[in-house]
Formats: C-alpha cells, structure tokens, sequence
C-alpha cells in the first residue's frame, strides 16, 4: 500500500476490494498510510474513489452486526495521547477497557437465542384449582407413560422418551446427600494466580505482553499439557494485588511490533476463532496489535474467512459477557503519567467493575424454573411432594412394566390386570365431552 498522502488513481481497486470486505474509514486510514481527515478529504474531492468506498447493503449490516458484538461482549481500545515534552510532540498508545453493554448483549441474546432468552412467560397467580409446577409435571409423566402403553398395544411405533419416564420422575426427587462433617476447603492450598478459566476481564498493555508470557504462572494453557490455549473470554490474567499503583518507565514513543503476514498462521487463526479468540486474542497470540488483526481481516480474505467467530460461540460471548456484567468482574486501567523530570511513565492498577441491576434483572427473570417472577404459583410442601412423586412413580412403573411385555410379547404380563388409566385424565374428558 502506499504510504504517501498523495492521491492516486490506483488507488480506487484497492479502495473498492477493502469495502466490499467491510473497511470502514480508519481501515481505509491505516492501509493507505495516511490520516482520517485525508481519506474524507479524498471521498469529497474525487467521486470515483468515493464511490469505490462505498459499502454494499451486505457489508453494511455486516459492520453493525460486528459493532454490536463489539458492544456487547466489551473490548480494548487504543487511544492515543500526545504530550508535550521539552518543546516536542510525544505520541503515545494507551489501551483503555470499554465494558460490555447491558443492551447490546440483551439485544444480541433475545434475538440469537429466543428459547432461552426470549421475553419471560406471564405466569398468573394460582387459582383454587390450579396445579402447582410438581403436580403438572408428575401428571405429563404420567401420561406420556399411560399414551406409551396404549400404543404398544395398538402396534404403533414406539417414540422417542417413552423409556424415559421413571427417570424424570426420578429427577423430582430431591436428593439425599451423605452426612459429612469435613471441610470441604480443607483441600485447598494457598490461593494460586487465577487459572485460565477464572480469570478477569482486562487486558495488559503491550509493554507487558513479554513479561506475562514469560511467567508460567500466567500461561494461556496453565503450564498443562494439553490445557486450554486461550483464556476464557471474560478473563484475561490480572496482575498481582496491588496495594499502590505499578509505576514503570515506558519508551515515549516504542517502536511497532513486526507485523509480517504469513499465509502459515490461517490454521491456527481458524484454531483458535473455534475456541472463540476475539481480535485482542489474536493479537497476542500473534505478537501484533489489534489494528494489525483488523488489517490481515481486510486484506487477506483466508484469513478473514478464519477469524469469523461460528453463531454459537459468538452466542456464548454474548451471554458470557451478559454474565460478567451481572457478577461483576475486574479489569486493568493504564494511564500516562509525565513526571517532573519529563519522563513518560505508565501507572497500572486493577480496577473492580461493579454488577450491574439491569443484567442481573434481565439474567433471573428468565430462569428456566420462574423461581424470580413475581406471580410464580407456590410449589407443594416437601413430605407432600415426596409423598405424590411416589405414588405416581408407582402407577408409571406399572404402565411402562405393561408397555415392554407388550413390545416384547404382544401381550400383557402374565398375572397382571391392565393399569387403569390415570383418574384426572376420566375427569378432564368428561370436560371436554360437556356441551357448550
């Protein structure tokens, strides 16, 4: 690309291969060399170059489809501070946290994943002769092992989940966990650096990318063979706890890492996009900064192609992201400092992001169990509970003991009369029968 802030028409097929793959103009900025303003004085000057940069309706939404994800999962931003120093310019990078967006990943979720993330269900208030949840469920048990043994009988084919049943009654049981009066924290030795899939989120300047790499305690795959190679989305490592702000003298203006692309890296970027590596990712484990990642997106198309996140690991951002901002996490804040001496100085410190009422509200109204809505109906009583799951589990066990012989046979067991059907279904066909 050139590197000159002069026009040129040759210019324009690059311009035009760039939008279609959804450059935008600080891409366009950064592959020509040039400032912001010049490409937007480009677009007003010269037509034919403007309208090469358009972008299509397809890369369009694509763009806002990538900023909204941005949004809702949180990310690290470059932003650059110029100080004055002894009468010259000093330009220097900082990375700053931007937090997920309570909306976005609302917006994101409801949208991708409707089944669980959908607006709650209206749950009215329970009536005299309304069912609780436990006698709902034990009566569709119930009667889905009742209907399975009416088919076995009328040689229809046998369905998925009909040997289920005993096994979801089961379920409703509570469990009776063995008395054990030892601490179960006694195992736990002096609390080590977070491990890969308990970190925090943040993310370390580019300065201390040699420093953490090189302490095993702080490894992506935990020193493990065969451990995982990119830390958990949500959790990049954090320093040490820090009693006074990390003071440490930086380069005013460090030189840029080696951003050579090598076709060799597109398996790995595949790799890694799989296990859900976001550009910052990529950028470390590439050894180059993020603007370097978006250019090799744009540029290359193989490795454009590789880096794209599937849905459902997109999806599980999201909701990891929605999930950090529901329990508050914890991130890293750099700033520049000049000291009295002229000397540009980086500070570090951990900051702790608070949780947030808006996602912990949307997380719980939308539990699968409804125990956080308002007009959630009163369950039964444990010993009754306990009481009616046995009774019920007793006629199923006879239903589905009907049902094998005559899968197997062709005919009831030998010795046993036919269960009768359950009574509440007599009573709701005679419902049903009652004119209107």
């Amino acid at each position: 690309m050139s590197q000159t802030a002069d026009y040129s028409p040759a210019l324009i097929p690059a311009a035009r291969t760039l939008a279609e793959r959804g450059a935008l103009y600080t891409d366009l900025a950064t592959a020509f060399g040039v400032p912001f303003q010049t490409i937007r004085d480009w677009k007003q000057q010269h037509p034919d170059f403007a309208a090469a940069c358009r972008l299509s309706p397809e890369a369009a939404d694509a763009a806002v489809e990538r900023a909204l994800f941005r949004l809702a999962t949180g990310h690290d931003r470059e932003t650059e501070h110029v100080v004055l120093r002894d009468g010259e310019l000093v330009r220097t990078t900082v990375i700053e946290h931007v937090p997920p967006n309570d909306k976005a990943a609302t917006f994101w979720l409801r949208i991708r994943r409707p089944e669980r993330w959908a607006a709650p269900m209206v749950i009215r208030g329970a009536g005299p002769g309304d069912l609780t949840p436990t006698e709902e469920t034990l009566r569709e048990i119930e009667h889905v092992a009742y209907e399975a043994w009416c088919a076995a009988i009328d040689g229809e084919p046998e369905m998925e989940g009909d040997a289920d049943t005993l096994a979801r009654i089961d379920a409703l049981a509570p469990a009776t966990a063995p008395a054990d009066d030892t601490d179960p924290l006694e195992i736990l030795e002096t609390p080590a650096p977070y491990p890969s899939s308990q970190r925090k989120l943040g993310s370390l300047s580019t300065g201390d990318r040699s420093t953490v790499e090189s302490d095993p305690s702080l490894r992506w795959d935990d020193g493990k063979e065969g451990g995982d190679t990119l830390p958990h989305r949500i959790h990049p490592p954090l320093p040490d706890l820090i009693i006074a702000p990390l003071v440490e003298a930086i380069d005013a203006d460090p030189p840029a890492p080696a951003a050579c692309y090598d076709p060799a890296i597109i398996p790995i970027a595949r790799a890694l996009a799989g296990q859900g590596a976001l550009d910052h990712d990529l950028a470390r484990a590439f050894g180059v900064t993020t603007t370097t990642i978006r250019q090799w997106t744009l540029r290359h198309a193989a490795f454009g192609q590789a880096v794209c996140l599937p849905k459902s690991v997109a999806d599980d951002a999201v909701e990891d992201a929605l999930f950090a901002r529901a329990t508050g996490y914890s991130h890293v804040r750099e700033k520049l400092l000049r000291n009295d001496n002229g000397d540009i100085i980086r500070t570090r410190t951990r900051v702790e992001q608070p949780p947030s009422l808006a996602a912990i509200l949307f997380w719980l109204r939308r539990c699968p169990d409804h125990r956080w809505s308002l007009n959630a109906r009163p369950d039964l009583d444990p010993d009754e509970a306990a009481a009616l799951i046995a009774e019920t589990r007793e006629r199923v066990a006879d239903y589905d003991l009907h049902r094998r012989h005559w899968r197997a046979h062709g005919c009831a067991p030998p010795g046993r009369d036919e269960p009768d059907p359950p009574e509440w279904l007599w009573d709701e066909e005679e419902d049903w029968d009652e004119p209107a």
